[in-house]
């Protein structure tokens, strides 16, 4: 055990200030030491008031403004109990609206996504509406008394709004605008070039979890050292900051190279490094003579090489050295993670179950940036670490099928180590001998979700 750890100051990743503001240690957040209720977890009280005070207050990433490129483009999101269409109306507008016509509540469109020529149609009576929403046409309207049609009833519309390519909905009608809500986000990520990537993969799989028990195992490291065994020679699980901010959200820099903690200043690069010096184009052979302590700087100037055979070298000149290697992982309350690096971006999405809070719905999206090397292998952050080689030469220029998974390897290596660990933790919370988690200073930001939440539910009315 490290004596010199304080609770108060964790780690620093970067003491030397290298990524600037950006990278800094946030000041400390006391959210106390009591145990979370396990009840939160699974009892159907629990979710129906995360629905009603929760679920329609908040903003909720919806999909990736890929998928609505084009006028007419569209697709589908379902939450909990709702169900909503995004659609791109304009060159410049996205817009979203409840997937509901009003004429007797059939879903308007069925598929994951579409593009429409002119407009919506209903597939049980042939209602037509414009891509704004707007009624166009109602089949048959002769047949209807004039008071049942006094109001000509349009789709529902609903906040929508986008950042860095990520699209965003509420069913609250008075939202703050996103990029309040949002925080510090936007501010941090701004350098780098989220909105150029592209879905490799998109994954949905349905886990018998409720979606905070799915959630915790995303933004907390403290169990990759047991649970992630294949990562541990290309990271440190202790060596990780970890950032409280307002909002429900959150952060933490894990750092890929060699720790000071594994390995000594003289040390030999490990093989997982060495691969993935190779995963990014360049030689191994080149960085014999380095010794592990010198894997960051070696990392940095491939991955300079690789952007500028790809046409990024000026997105990359953006980012700091540290920022071009190590991954940092926000957590956007409530739903989402997103690991960030230089070239690509995980996102993971954590929605609940329309109707049994002991299950939940995940989606993850695999984004990188198109190379134009057609050699280049392109990084499949699903697996991680030395594993982690995607297709070469992939230019993003056919987005993938959604695959709704059913089996563990279609999730990728790392991903599928959690998906079976946390059913099982799930379990256990139902266990009258559990009482609730001891939570360590590196789950920092269970507790601080969890403080969130109980904002939004008046449990802690003063911080709301």
């Amino acid at each position: 055990m490290d004596s010199s750890y304080d609770v108060k100051t964790g780690y620093v990743v970067y003491p030397d200030d290298s990524s600037g503001q950006a990278g800094r240690k946030a000041p400390y957040l006391d959210h106390g030491t009591e145990a979370p209720d396990p009840r939160r977890y699974y009892l159907q009280e629990e979710a129906d008031l995360e629905w009603s005070k929760l679920w329609r207050k908040v903003w909720l990433f919806a999909g990736v403004a890929q998928d609505v490129s084009e006028v007419g483009d569209y697709f589908r999101y379902d939450i909990g109990k709702e169900s909503f269409v995004i659609v791109r109306t304009a060159k410049d507008r996205v817009q979203a609206f409840y997937n509901v016509c009003p004429h007797r509540g059939n879903r308007l469109v069925h598929r994951d996504f579409g593009r429409l020529a002119e407009h919506f149609q209903c597939t049980f009576h042939g209602w037509k509406f414009n891509l704004d929403g707007n009624l166009k046409e109602i089949h048959d309207e002769q047949v209807f008394r004039k008071e049942v049609l006094a109001v000509r009833p349009d789709m529902v519309e609903v906040p929508c709004e986008t950042w860095k390519g990520l699209v965003f909905i509420t069913m609250n009608p008075e939202p703050v605008p996103l990029l309040e809500y949002l925080d510090v986000i936007p501010e941090h990520l701004e350098n780098y070039p989220l909105e150029k990537m592209r879905v490799l993969k998109d994954i949905e799989w349905h886990w018998d979890a409720n979606w905070k028990t799915a959630l915790e195992a995303f933004i907390e490291f403290y169990h990759a050292d047991q649970t992630h065994p294949e990562i541990v020679p290309i990271t440190s699980t202790t060596e990780t900051q970890y950032d409280l901010y307002k909002n429900g959200m959150s952060r933490m820099i894990i750092t890929f190279g060699a720790s000071r903690l594994r390995v000594s200043d003289g040390a030999d690069v490990h093989p997982a490094l060495e691969a993935m010096i190779g995963l990014y184009g360049g030689n191994p052979e080149d960085y014999r003579h380095l010794s592990a302590s010198d894997y960051h700087k070696a990392m940095v100037d491939t991955r300079k090489r690789w952007a500028e055979r790809n046409g990024y070298a000026e997105d990359f000149a953006k980012l700091t050295d540290d920022q071009l290697t190590d991954d940092w992982n926000y957590h956007i309350f409530p739903t989402i993670t997103l690991n960030v690096f230089s070239d690509g971006m995980l996102i993971q999405n954590f929605r609940p179950h329309p109707t049994d809070p002991n299950k939940s719905i995940y989606q993850v999206y695999t984004m990188v940036l198109p190379v134009r090397d057609p050699k280049q292998h392109v990084f499949d952050i699903n697996s991680f670490g030395p594993e982690a080689i995607g297709p070469a030469g992939w230019d993003g220029s056919v987005r993938p099928k959604r695959v709704h998974a059913k089996e563990l390897v279609e999730l990728g290596a790392v991903l599928a180590q959690d998906a079976v660990t946390v059913p099982q933790v799930q379990a256990g919370l139902r266990s009258g001998a559990f009482k609730g988690s001891l939570l360590s200073e590196s789950e920092s930001r269970i507790r601080h979700y969890l403080a969130e939440i109980d904002a939004y539910l008046g449990r802690n009315p003063a911080k709301r």
